[in-house]
């Protein structure tokens, strides 16, 4: 622990985990005003302009004063959303958002120094458009033929507590068929994540099913999904070796009930298949690697007036033998976002690179949150990190010992769908981060926004 207090103390966060299922529809809020375009049909318009100032030490490289030693810039993204309602059995959305080559939205001054028609004068700079596109975050149509819906475009997908698999930044294009039954809701998927060349059999495709049961005091979901890689492009880590065909499959089994006033949920996930024609990554060479990885979550909620107090395990398998022909680590497909601590694996480095979420990993989990008044809350959260399997980041002995984590935010309402807040966290690293011939130091990160939604 390294002079971190202040910090500590002004900052409270966590991000909450929720059951979700695939492709979920927006309804029009109640409080917007739809345009009514030929023929009747309704068109909600919404989005939202969003600012952030970021402050971040030691993210790149955990040394006091190396070269990444604190980044500080400011982003902006814009959102604009089209709800369509053609009748009472057919819809639409087209949602559009403003994207930048680095990241979500666009960093002030990124093209400042770019010399354009607009900047005159001796000190040519300033002064300028942005340059970027607007990409589609989703755009689909559903209609609804009784007895089952058929929803097809791009859309966001997520499955469950979204341990295995979490699409819904940004979307993929997909089919998916469903209906409901008395308390009863099922669901068809194919989505299609790369299509390679278009004469080649190098697709990406993923197909699943799925269903849930709602009952008085419980609810139960379970979901199958098979996911067939041609050319192994769903590769963020050497572990999945592009080139090499993926016929993969994940088994979703989850819960939760209600006990005295406490909600306990758990989800399992349980993953076989094959790797074909290996390069040798993580397992034998030019044979057929199989797929033995697998995850689970237990938690308990509990809420006390405007208090809510939630406990979190998590556990991701790792890969113990890379020269083995078994793929034993947790595979995930998710999304850049954050999914549970605010620094490890979505400001910085983690076990397995690129964000995986739970694979290889053990963490547990306690979060605090509460509203202070109508629009003031508060949420805060401490989190144990221990790799499944020992991990060198930083080059030094393998170890387990990831460390914890501190996070917070504040989240204040200045007016009617204006949100200012302040999140952060302090990560105290563990072993696993340390160098050849110095330990690691803690990382820590800030940020603020201004969050305008319409």
């Amino acid at each position: 622990m390294k002079r971190y207090g202040a910090i500590i103390l002004g900052i409270l966060f966590v991000l909450g985990m929720a059951a979700s299922a695939f492709a979920i529809h927006a309804e029009i809020p109640a409080e917007t005003q739809a345009v009514v375009a030929k023929g009747q049909t309704l068109i909600t318009l919404g989005g939202d302009i969003r600012f952030r100032g970021t402050f971040d030490k030691n993210l790149g490289d955990q040394l006091d004063g190396g070269s990444d030693d604190h980044r500080a810039y400011i982003d902006q993204r814009v959102r604009l959303r089209m709800d369509i309602k053609a009748s009472e059995k057919t819809s639409a959305r087209i949602h559009i958002e403003h994207v930048n080559t680095w990241g979500d939205g666009w960093r002030w001054g990124d093209s400042a120094w770019d010399f354009n028609d607009n900047a005159k004068g001796v000190f040519k700079v300033g002064n300028y458009k942005e340059a970027d596109d607007f990409s589609l975050v989703e755009a689909w149509i559903n209609h609804d033929f009784g007895s089952f819906s058929i929803k097809a475009g791009h859309m966001p997908l997520a499955l469950g507590y979204k341990l295995f698999f979490d699409h819904t930044k940004e979307g993929d294009d997909a089919i998916v068929i469903y209906g409901s039954s008395n308390n009863v809701h099922w669901a068809g998927v194919v989505a299609k994540f790369s299509e390679g060349h278009r004469g080649i059999n190098d697709d990406t495709t993923a197909y699943a099913v799925l269903a849930s049961y709602k009952g008085d005091n419980f609810n139960i979901s379970g979901d199958i999904v098979y996911v067939d890689s041609q050319s192994g492009i769903i590769a963020s880590n050497p572990a999945l070796a592009i080139g090499s065909a993926i016929h993969g499959w994940n088994f979703g089994f989850r819960g939760d009930f209600n006990l005295g006033g406490v909600k306990v949920k758990g989800d399992i996930e349980l993953q076989t298949g094959t790797l074909e024609e290996s390069n040798g990554a993580v397992c034998t060479a030019n044979v057929d690697c199989d797929f033995k990885g697998y995850a689970f979550m237990i938690g308990a909620e509990y809420g006390l007036g405007n208090t809510k107090l939630t406990l979190e395990y998590f556990y991701g398998s790792g890969d113990d033998n890379p020269n083995d022909s078994d793929l034993d680590m947790f595979v995930t497909s998710l999304s850049a976002v954050q999914y549970g601590p605010y620094i490890y694996g979505y400001k910085s480095s983690d076990t397995a690179s690129g964000g995986p979420g739970i694979s290889n990993l053990q963490r547990l989990s306690f979060t605090a949150s509460t509203k202070v008044s109508k629009d003031l809350s508060l949420t805060g959260a401490i989190h144990w990190l221990k790799a499944a399997e020992d991990v060198s980041i930083n080059g030094a002995t393998a170890d387990d010992d990831l460390g914890w984590e501190i996070d917070g935010k504040v989240v204040y309402m200045l007016d009617k769908n204006l949100k200012y807040w302040i999140e952060g966290g302090v990560l105290f690293t563990g072993d696993a981060y340390d160098y050849p011939t110095q330990s690691a130091d803690d990382m820590y990160s800030i940020r603020h926004g201004l969050l305008l939604s319409f």
